[in-house]
């Protein structure tokens, strides 16, 4: 173990940036990690998630500027006519001068590393603030600062089309640090997507912090399309602050990667913040994915939904932790959470662990879990109509997600995310 940290250390001051303020921030993320560590099975956290498949491999961060043409040959395209998107090759951006005139004037989407200097006033009230380091994954993230985007869009302003960020890793033994910062100014609205995504022969590390905040009356749409190579490792975290009046619709679908953690925290700080978080994750033969979720209302007169759904097959895991912290002040909430799970075999584990923490004595609450088999009464019923038991399944299978695809609010998607989950469930 001290071997591996003393290994990331190096690495971690390998990429110190000459930046001051950034050097400033990097130099406590790597304090952070030598006195975390990384996690392990005796945290509550990550009981069910342990990391030593991971501590058996040594990833590199070297860097290149060499570029792969891989990502446009592999997977389903996306069924959007997207005029916004961006490549990130092993963490380097490619798109960006195209991209600018398809956007308003105002709006900044540029590399991190050039944000450091062009847009650091910008930048400097939310780099590293809005999600606090609970384990190393995330310490190592922040010392290793250097890829990534910045996103900010001025009070008032929209893009009509939502934005692609295309995340692709292809090189066995490499890891990459991404790092993206997303800032929505008082009533300015976007969709953006990131998408994950890996040659099925490599085995890397993917390393993942997306920041939002949200100001008044802003409204984001942000999906996470998770679909690495099936002997990666993927950890990321979405972290959100909302202010009075603002809105996020987060969508997360998890197919890939050998073993995935998968977070999402959220923060409604003012009144009449919104946000509702739809998911599904479908961990095939030999994959472990966990997603753990918490959603902090901190003020009156907001309103959370969460449904998280998974589906297992073969000899795999999944891990659900959602919690919902209702504080003293904040009345009024509504705050609803369910987890239903799917066993396709009798080799499948699933862990669930809704939680309900609340301080406030006048609010509205529920949560639920379920895990389940295929119910042979309904196959039944579909045999004695000449369809058979794949075909049957598969109707079953469908049916169970329908609800979840239902949300999403993109034409084509719907389709899409269903033929990826047919492809990993069958």
């Amino acid at each position: 173990m001290s071997e591996l940290l003393s290994y990331y250390q190096k690495l971690a001051i390998a990429q110190f940036s000459s930046v001051p303020w950034i050097f400033k921030i990097q130099e406590k993320a790597l304090a952070d990690f030598t006195r975390l560590g990384f996690p392990h099975r005796h945290l509550e956290d990550w009981k069910y998630t342990p990391v030593d498949a991971f501590m058996q491999q040594s990833f590199s961060s070297e860097q290149s500027d060499t570029q792969s043409n891989a990502l446009t040959k592999t997977g389903l395209a996306l069924p959007l006519t997207i005029q916004q998107s961006v490549i990130l090759n092993h963490g380097y951006a490619r798109g960006l001068d195209t991209l600018s005139s398809h956007i308003p004037k105002g709006v900044v989407i540029q590399p991190l590393t050039q944000a450091f200097v062009e847009n650091a006033d910008k930048l400097k009230p939310y780099l590293s603030k809005i999600l606090q380091h609970q384990h190393g994954f995330q310490a190592l993230n922040t010392a290793m600062l250097r890829h990534g985007l910045f996103i900010y869009l001025p009070a008032g302003v929209s893009l009509s089309d939502p934005l692609l960020l295309s995340h692709w890793q292809d090189k066995t033994g490499h890891a990459t640090y991404l790092h993206h910062v997303v800032i929505l100014e008082e009533g300015s609205s976007a969709s953006i997507i990131e998408d994950y995504q890996g040659d099925s022969r490599a085995r890397y590390f993917t390393n993942t912090i997306t920041e939002v905040y949200l100001a008044e009356k802003a409204k984001l749409v942000h999906y996470k399309i998770e679909r690495e190579s099936k002997q990666a490792f993927h950890t990321g975290h979405v972290a959100v602050n909302q202010a009075a009046g603002s809105q996020l619709d987060s969508h997360s679908f998890s197919f890939g990667g050998q073993w995935v953690r998968s977070d999402i925290s959220i923060n409604l700080q003012a009144s009449e913040a919104q946000c509702t978080m739809n998911a599904i994750y479908a961990p095939s033969e030999g994959q472990h994915i966990d997603h753990h979720t918490t959603v902090t209302h901190a003020a009156p007169h907001c309103r959370s939904e969460q449904d998280y759904k998974g589906i297992l097959t073969g000899h795999s895991c999944a891990v659900f932790n959602g919690r919902v912290i209702v504080d003293k002040d904040a009345q009024h909430t509504e705050a609803k959470q369910q987890n239903k799970n799917l066993l396709l075999s009798k080799q499948a584990e699933v862990y669930t662990k809704p939680q309900l923490e609340i301080f406030a004595d006048d609010v509205s609450c529920a949560h639920g879990a379920t895990v389940g088999q295929l119910d042979e009464d309904a196959l039944f019923y579909l045999a004695t109509r000449g369809i058979g038991r794949i075909e049957a399944n598969r109707y079953l299978i469908q049916a169970f997600a329908t609800e979840n695809l239902r949300k999403l609010v993109h034409e084509g998607f719907t389709d899409w995310i269903r033929t990826l989950l047919t492809q990993q469930v069958g």
